[in-house]
């Protein structure tokens, strides 16, 4: 889902919808578009390359991935309680845990966050950086997500 935002404010799926479904309702179909307008700001995209994701598997959000970039992603949860990644300038105590990657040699870290809600990686709470590898999982909040490397070996 690519979220665009259109010069009236509206905030809609542009992989979807060619403009602005709340603009021009001839676009409506179905009735699968949800109103925005008192949302909160739309989910943050890692800068550069996709770099690997976290993929929800039980929970809030379950089915959804976050899409990790080059240095860190800042992982939190969403008013829903569903895991999302934020910005850069979020809050402290909205930072349940990050990940890192390393462009230089292809590493990726977990790294607990300043928030006081906790991270656990396979079973265990992640109170110190570790290693994360393909196929670890992550519990945040009440959802369950799994880590998928692309970059490793490959380097953009």
């Amino acid at each position: 889902m690519k979220l665009s935002k259109c010069e009236n404010g509206h905030f809609f799926d542009s992989d979807k919808y060619p403009e602005c479904p709340y603009c021009n309702p001839a676009l409506k179909s179905g009735g699968g578009i949800v109103q925005t307008q008192d949302a909160a700001a739309p989910e943050a995209v890692p800068s550069g390359p996709v770099a690997g994701w976290l993929v929800v598997t039980e929970g809030p959000g379950r089915g959804r991935d976050l899409r990790l970039g080059e240095g860190r992603s800042f992982l939190g949860t969403g008013a829903d309680g569903a895991p999302c990644l934020l910005s850069a300038d979020a809050p402290l105590s909205a930072r349940v845990a990050a990940v890192a990657y390393d462009p230089k040699d292809g590493s990726f870290t977990l790294v607990p966050g300043s928030a006081s809600e906790l991270c656990y990686q396979n079973g265990q709470r992640l109170l110190v950086p570790q290693p994360l590898a393909a196929g670890d999982t992550l519990a945040l909040g009440k959802a369950s997500l799994r880590f998928v490397p692309f970059c490793g070996e490959f380097r953009w």
